[in-house]
């Protein structure tokens, strides 16, 4: 799971409106307000960003084409367009998203009660980068957001053409499918098609993970909106499952044993990283880091299995076949696994209660966060 947390997302505009658009004088308001927004947000844009004009424009066109595709999710589950599998997941979603703004005090507006079909199994694709002798993000700078360790366009293409110039410059890159992301309360959040052919459990995390971007978003840190997006995820998915099943129900049991299996991953991955990090700050040439750090990752695909026997699934055991390792893929666990002892303790601090941290946090200055997890 990815929440691609900013709104700056290249895309190519469809030449023509859906047909249901077309066809609804309603929708074609909605479409004309959100073109309106959307060029107003450009034109403001260009005079605080040296980002390129057409990127910003795609990125504002591609975001308003999306959300001039939402429907009710209540008609689209009567129109019948949808599989029982996927009605039910709706319906899922629907019910986190209540328990999320009841019981965990997040945000949300009217995020996550529309529906829109993307037409693949992303909705985007982000693309990061870094040196190949250092775990030093790439970093872009936008508007608003602030600076961040990725960018993210709306055609798979895009991504690869940007990736591609990266190497170009000697960067390691990773180009990543994003199934859900957040506008950060700039837009209305849909409920994407990319999102339905997910796990339970991975969409309870996800609308929990993205409300949590909408409810405490600070400027500068991506890292800790990652780090904590996925601690409160994690933890509100437990939470709800213990609210709805009860804490002795087999689906609580098995969502405690993956979570388990998390933590064995993160210590296996952490260690890769503490290898790395000694390399890189080691006084051999850079040709001789990049040397060894190909020995690291080889080892690190290696000896992955001695770690099976502590896991109880097999949700983390194919991680090493989905993906070449590099700096850019090993800083992309990092961003979303960034300290999660330091989430821990302020949870203990809150007695547990995952409404009060949550609102502490939004409480914090950029200032207050640690030093570790601000981006540069």
């Amino acid at each position: 799971m990815q929440a691609v947390s900013h709104l700056w997302r290249a895309c190519v505009v469809r030449r023509a409106l859906a047909p249901e658009v077309r066809a609804s004088p309603w929708a074609v308001g909605r479409w004309l307000w959100l073109l309106v927004r959307c060029g107003l947000l450009v034109v403001g844009l260009l005079t605080l960003s040296g980002c390129g004009v057409g990127f910003l424009w795609h990125t504002a066109v591609g975001q308003m084409t999306l959300l001039s595709r939402q429907e009710p999710i209540e008609e689209v589950i009567q129109a019948g367009k949808l599989s029982a599998k996927e009605q039910e997941k709706l319906r899922l979603i629907l019910d986190v998203r209540t328990f999320a703004i009841e019981q965990l005090g997040l945000q949300a507006d009217d995020s996550y009660t529309t529906f829109v079909d993307v037409g693949g199994p992303y909705v985007s694709y982000n693309v990061s980068a870094a040196p190949k002798d250092a775990l030093r993000p790439y970093i872009w700078r936008f508007p608003i957001v602030g600076a961040l360790p990725y960018k993210g366009y709306f055609k798979k293409k895009y991504a690869q053409r940007q990736a591609r110039k990266l190497r170009e410059k000697d960067y390691d890159t990773y180009v990543r499918g994003v199934r859900a992301y957040s506008t950060l309360g700039y837009f209305t959040d849909p409920i994407l098609s990319s999102m339905l052919g997910s796990s339970d459990s991975f969409l309870m995390q996800t609308i929990i993970h993205e409300l949590v971007h909408q409810t405490v978003w600070v400027k500068g840190s991506v890292s800790f909106n990652e780090s904590l997006a996925n601690f409160v995820g994690n933890k509100g998915a437990e939470t709800y499952l213990a609210w709805r099943d009860g804490k002795d129900s087999t689906i609580y049991q098995h969502y405690q044993d993956v979570r388990a299996d998390a933590a064995v991953f993160r210590e296996y991955m952490h260690g890769v990283v503490t290898r790395l990090e000694a390399l890189y700050a080691s006084p051999l040439s850079r040709d001789e880091k990049i040397r060894q750090r190909e020995q690291i990752f080889a080892a690190a695909k290696v000896d992955y299995p001695t770690v099976f026997p502590r896991m109880k699934t097999t949700r983390y055991r194919r991680y090493f076949e989905r993906r070449t390792l590099n700096n850019a893929v090993m800083l992309s666990f990092r961003r979303y696994n960034r300290d999660m002892t330091y989430f821990e303790d302020i949870f203990k601090a809150h007695d547990g209660d995952l409404r009060r941290m949550v609102a502490y946090f939004a409480t914090l200055r950029p200032d207050q966060i640690p030093a570790k997890f601000r981006t540069r």
